[in-house]
């Protein structure tokens, strides 16, 4: 009997010690990446569901990661680098050349940016023969074209684009004289214009509804992956209604981000506020690809219905309005 009962005790005490790992294991939060190309206004939601805990209440640890300029992060979300991008309208050329990739959350239906000119420039018909800084093939030489096509003007004739990925790199070109214009996030539009220049268009106050920040990633990771995509679009949804409805957590937030003055974070969040909102549709995903496929001219071979996810955003919502 002694010795069945120190059999015994053996073990209980190595299925507790091995237990222990497999525990702590499971209990580890889950590594997410998801690249975006600048630090600035558009991707506020991410920014507030990091700092306020909302990504960790899911049992993720997301990582939010820099790739300058919309295709590099494209790039990395067709090779498994990343797992989510989050800027819509470049995915878009990617998708039409057959990447299975999906849109399944929504932060901004606008695209909150300016075209920032040099001083002198008082007139969109002045940059005729003057160069235009911009991430060529994305989403801000997708505005311009619209821009000039609004009012009048082709694209196409007499003004010169130069890829010029980033907003600071774009203020710098514009402070040596190597670019009259370019178009700006905050908080880089702020600033340029600290530093001397001036905002001619705000591209929110001319274009209609647009869905330009969420979430894509690939249809084999939403197969694999279904509950670590439901988790990571609720908390994109919470982020996105806190920095709508929560005025003083989205300003802090962007302060500590975006390393805006008080000042500024207020103006551009008065700006950007009602564009706040995780509700997706076809019009805003529909309008954005219309201005995508006109600029670089290229033939949207899906529809977007084809292309977009709701089943995760439209549980999230369900779910946060009986809260």
């Amino acid at each position: 009997m002694h010795l069945l009962t120190k059999t015994f005790c053996f073990f209980l005490i190595f299925a507790f010690i091995a237990g222990v790992p497999c525990s702590a294991a499971e209990a580890q939060p889950v590594n997410v990446r998801a690249a975006y190309p600048s630090v600035d206004v558009q991707y506020l939601p991410a920014y507030v569901a990091k700092a306020k805990g909302m990504f960790k209440d899911e049992g993720l640890d997301v990582e939010l990661i820099v790739m300058l300029g919309g295709r590099s992060g494209v790039q990395a979300l067709a090779g498994g680098g990343v797992h989510f991008v989050m800027q819509i309208g470049a995915t878009l050329p990617a998708i039409w050349s057959g990447a299975d990739f999906k849109i399944v959350a929504q932060m901004l239906n606008m695209l909150p940016f300016s075209l920032i000119v040099r001083p002198e420039i008082q007139r969109l018909e002045e940059l005729r023969r003057k160069r235009i800084g911009l991430s060529v093939g994305t989403t801000t030489q997708a505005l311009v074209h619209e821009l000039f096509k609004i009012k009048g003007l082709d694209p196409d004739k007499g003004f010169e684009y130069v890829n010029i990925p980033g907003a600071a790199a774009r203020i710098a070109a514009l402070e040596k004289g190597l670019v009259a214009a370019a178009p700006i996030s905050a908080p880089g539009d702020l600033k340029a214009i600290h530093a001397g220049f001036k905002r001619l268009v705000f591209f929110g106050d001319v274009l209609p509804e647009i869905s330009a920040t969420g979430l894509i990633a690939s249809a084999n990771y939403i197969k694999e992956n279904s509950r670590i995509v439901e988790k990571m679009v609720r908390a994109i949804v919470r982020g996105t209604l806190a920095a709508r409805d929560e005025p003083g957590v989205a300003i802090e937030v962007m302060q500590r981000f975006m390393k805006m003055s008080p000042d500024d974070a207020r103006e551009t969040y008065r700006i950007v506020r009602k564009s706040l909102t995780p509700v997706l549709t076809e019009t805003g995903v529909r309008n954005m690809a219309g201005l995508v496929s006109g600029s670089a001219k290229i033939a949207q071979t899906k529809e977007p219905r084809e292309y977009m996810d709701t089943v995760f955003i439209n549980r999230a919502l369900a779910e946060l309005s009986k809260k």
